[in-house]
C-alpha cells in the first residue's frame, strides 16, 4: 500500500523541519513548502491526501491559499489543517474556517494533538471518498437500469430523481417528471387506494401490482418494488417498477382457456353419463312390456285359464307391444333426426282435425288418472302446410306428457289460436312442474328430470326433443314454461302461416274444380305487381296468378317496386299491386304511401291489395288508411286472391277453363 502523502507549507525553516520529522516518523511521506505560491505549485503536482498550511506566509496567506485550493475542482476534495500562532483572535480562526479550512490548530501545537488532528482528518477524507464511490456506484446502477426507477418523497410523492428507463417508458423528460408527482402516473380512480396503501407503509422493502398511467394515457399494469431511505435528508423511496401488461394478459387468457377446457370437459362428460343413463333407461323401459308380453303368454301356453283371465292376458301383451312399439318408433325417429334422414310429407293439414284426434286417443289415459282434458279451439279451422302424420305426433307427445306429469284428479288444457303471424298451439297442466335448472336442458336429448332408478314415470325422455326438431322442421318454435317445481307447465308451439294454401298433393293448383272449371276469374292481359320479401311466399303467389293468365312481375322490396313504377313501359303501368305488409326497410304501408304521392300517368292510382299475416281489424284499418283497397289475413284461397284482382282491374265474371 503506498504511503499517504502530506504537504507542509510553513516559512519558518526549522518549524518546518521539525514538523516534518514529526510526520515521517508516523509514516507519511512529506513534501515541504515555504510560500504560498510553492504550496500551489507543490499540492498541483503531489496530489496529496492532506495539507497542513501554516496561515501566515511571506507572499500569500494561508487563508487565500486555502481558498485557490477548494475553488480548483483537482483539489477541491484535499482536506486542509490550518496552523496559526499563538496570538490568533476568535475572528482569526473563523477566517480560516471560512476560508475552506477542515481543521484549526494554534501554535504551539503538541506533537500528539498535531497527529491526532491529522490522522481524524485523513480518516473524514477516506470516509468521504468512500461516499462518492458508494454515490458513483449507485448513480450508475439507477441510470443502466432497464427497468424504469425513481426516488419519491414519502410525504410529498413527489418525483426526486429518474433514470433514463423511466424517461423511455412512461414519455415525460426528465425535467417533466421532476415537476410532478407518483399521483400523476396513476390512473385518476387509483390514486386514493395508492395514498392510503403508502400512508401505511413500513420500512422494509416491499412489493405491490398498480396500474400506471403513460404521458399517451395508455394504461399499464406494474408490479412495484419499493425501499424505503434516507435521500437528501429526507424520508423517500427507492421505486423499481416492472411492466407486467403482457404478462397479465397472458394469464387472462391462460385463464379463460383453462375454464373453456374444463367447460367443454364437464359438458362432454355430462353428455357422457346422461348417455350412459340413456341406454340404462332404454334397455329397461324395453325390457318391461317385453317381460310382460313374455310373462303372460308363457302362463297362456302352459296353463289352463278362464276366459276372464284369457281377455285380461291379451289386454295386457297388446299394450305392452303398443308401448314396445312406441318406444322403438320415438328410437327410430331420433336416429333418423341424427343422421338428417326424417323426412316430411307435405301437404295442406286442418289443424283443428288433428288437436281433435290427439285428443281423442289421449283419453283413455286421461280418464285412468281422472285428468280433465280441456279443448279450447278459438281459431276457426286453421289450414297449414305440413306433415299431418308428424303435427299429430307434435300435439300427442305434448299431451301425453303434460297427462303423463299430472297428478289423479288435475287438469289438462289445449288451447289453439291465432297469433299472426303464427297459428299457435298451447298445451298447460296442473302437474309436478318444471324446476328452473332443468328447464333449460327440457328439449335436449339425453336428459331427464329424473333418470334414477326410483323414477315414478316410464318413458327414454326423447319426446320433448323429437317435439322441438319436428316444430322446427316445420318452421316454428316451441318453447316451455313453468313457475317451478308442483306448480304445473305450459308448453307452446307457434307454427307459421303460409301466404297462401298450397298446391294439392297430387300437383294440380288448388284452384281447380272436380270437373276442370277453375273456379277463379280469368287474368288475362292483367299485369301484377307482388311484392314479398320472403321468396316462397312471392313465387306461390306469382305462380297462381300466372295460372290465371296474369303478367306477374315480383319483386323483393319496397325500392324495387318503385323502380319498376319508374321504369314502366310507355304509356303502361301495373294494373294491381299485391304486396306484403311486413317487410325490411321500408314496409307496405311505407311503399302504398309513396305510391299515393306519385301522379296518375306513374301509376300513383293503382289499386293494391295488402296481403298479411296480421288479421286484426285495427290492421285492416290501418292498410285501408294507408292506400290499400283491399286487405287480405293470411292464408288466402288462391280463387279469393284472384277474384280480388279481378274485382279491382273489372275483369270479374270472367271464367277461364283450365288448361
Amino acid at each position: 500500500m503506498s504511503q499517504i502523502k502530506i504537504v507542509n507549507v510553513e516559512d519558518h525553516a526549522s518549524s518546518r523541519e521539525a514538523t516534518t520529522e514529526l510526520l515521517r516518523l508516523e509514516g507519511f511521506a512529506v513534501f515541504e513548502a515555504a510560500t504560498g505560491s510553492e504550496a500551489l505549485k507543490v499540492v498541483a503536482d503531489v496530489k496529496p491526501q492532506l495539507v497542513l498550511l501554516d496561515v501566515k506566509l511571506p507572499d500569500i496567506s494561508g487563508h487565500e491559499v486555502c481558498r485557490r485550493l477548494k475553488a480548483d475542482h483537482a483539489t477541491a476534495s484535499i482536506p486542509i489543517l490550518q496552523i496559526s500562532a499563538s496570538y490568533v483572535t476568535d475572528q482569526d480562526r473563523a477566517h480560516g474556517l471560512e476560508s475552506g479550512a477542515d481543521g484549526y490548530l494554534v501554535k504551539p501545537v503538541e506533537p500528539a494533538e498535531l497527529i491526532a488532528n491529522v490522522k481524524a482528518l485523513l480518516r473524514m477524507r477516506n470516509a468521504e471518498e468512500a461516499r462518492r464511490e458508494t454515490e458513483q456506484r449507485y448513480q450508475l446502477l439507477f441510470e443502466s437500469s432497464s427497468y424504469p426507477t425513481w426516488i419519491c418523497d414519502l410525504e410529498s410523492l413527489e418525483f426526486l430523481e429518474v433514470n433514463q428507463a423511466a424517461v423511455k417508458h412512461y414519455g415525460y423528460s426528465r425535467e417533466e417528471f421532476l415537476t410532478m408527482t407518483t399521483r400523476d402516473i396513476r390512473p385518476p380512480e387509483d390514486v386514493a387506494s395508492m395514498e392510503e396503501y403508502v400512508s401505511r407503509i413500513e420500512a422494509v422493502p416491499n412489493a405491490v401490482e398498480w396500474r400506471h398511467k403513460k404521458k399517451d394515457g395508455t394504461i399499464v399494469e406494474t408490479e412495484v418494488i419499493w425501499h424505503e431511505l434516507l435521500y437528501q435528508g429526507r424520508r423517500a423511496l427507492l421505486v423499481l417498477a416492472n411492466d407486467i401488461t403482457e404478462r397479465k394478459r397472458a394469464e387472462a387468457e391462460r385463464e379463460r382457456l383453462l375454464s373453456q377446457e374444463q367447460h367443454a370437459r364437464e359438458q362432454a362428460e355430462a353428455a357422457s353419463r346422461a348417455k350412459d343413463e340413456f341406454l340404462a333407461m332404454v334397455s329397461h323401459e324395453l325390457r318391461a312390456p317385453l317381460n310382460a308380453m313374455l310373462g303372460w303368454a308363457h302362463i297362456l301356453r302352459s296353463t289352463p285359464v278362464d276366459q276372464a283371465t284369457m281377455t285380461h292376458a291379451i289386454e295386457i301383451i297388446e299394450r305392452s307391444a303398443r308401448t314396445q312399439s312406441r318406444l322403438i318408433e320415438d328410437l327410430l325417429d331420433t336416429a333418423r333426426i341424427v343422421s338428417g334422414k326424417l323426412r316430411l310429407d307435405i301437404k295442406p293439414v286442418d289443424l283443428t282435425s288433428v288437436i281433435e284426434n290427439a285428443v281423442e286417443l289421449s283419453r283413455p289415459a286421461a280418464e285412468g288418472k281422472g285428468i280433465d282434458v280441456q279443448l279450447s279451439l278459438n281459431a276457426s279451422r286453421e289450414v297449414i302446410t305440413g306433415d299431418a302424420d308428424r303435427l299429430q305426433q307434435i300435439v300427442s307427445n305434448l299431451l301425453s306428457n303434460a297427462i303423463k306429469f299430472t297428478p289423479h284428479g288435475g287438469r289438462v288444457e289445449m288451447r289453439l289460436e291465432r297469433a299472426d303471424p303464427h297459428v299457435r298451439i298451447t298445451v298447460s297442466d296442473t302437474g309436478k312442474g318444471i324446476s328452473p335448472e332443468y328447464l333449460p336442458f327440457i328439449f335436449d336429448r339425453f336428459h331427464q328430470a329424473d333418470s334414477s332408478s326410483t323414477r315414478r314415470n316410464t318413458g327414454l325422455g326423447l319426446g320433448l326433443s323429437l317435439v322441438r326438431y319436428l316444430v322446427e322442421l316445420h318452421g316454428g318454435a316451441v318453447n316451455a314454461t313453468s313457475p317451478g317445481e308442483g306448480q304445473g307447465a305450459t308448453f307452446t308451439v307457434n307454427l307459421p302461416l303460409r301466404a297462401v294454401l298450397p298446391r294439392s298433393h297430387d300437383g294440380e293448383p288448388p284452384v281447380f274444380g272436380a270437373a276442370g272449371m277453375l273456379k277463379a276469374p280469368s287474368l288475362s292481359g292483367v299485369w301484377v305487381l307482388v311484392v314479398d320479401d320472403e321468396a316462397d311466399a312471392r313465387e306461390l303467389v306469382a305462380t297462381l296468378l300466372q295460372q290465371c293468365g296474369a303478367r306477374v312481375t315480383a319483386v323483393a322490396s319496397a325500392e324495387e317496386a318503385l323502380d319498376v313504377l319508374a321504369a314502366g313501359e310507355t304509356g303502361r303501368q301495373p294494373d294491381v299491386i299485391v304486396s306484403d305488409i311486413s317487410m325490411p326497410d321500408a314496409d307496405g304501408h311505407e311503399l302504398i304511401r309513396r305510391v299515393r304521392e306519385l301522379a296518375a300517368e306513374r301509376g300513383g292510382h293503382i289499386p293494391a291489395v295488402a296481403l298479411t299475416a296480421y288479421g286484426r281489424s285495427v290492421d285492416r284499418i290501418r292498410a285501408l288508411s294507408a292506400g290499400f283497397q283491399m286487405h287480405m289475413p293470411k292464408p288466402v284461397e288462391p280463387a279469393e286472391l284472384a277474384t280480388v284482382v279481378a274485382s279491382l282491374t273489372g275483369r270479374a265474371g270472367r271464367v277461364m277453363k283450365a288448361r
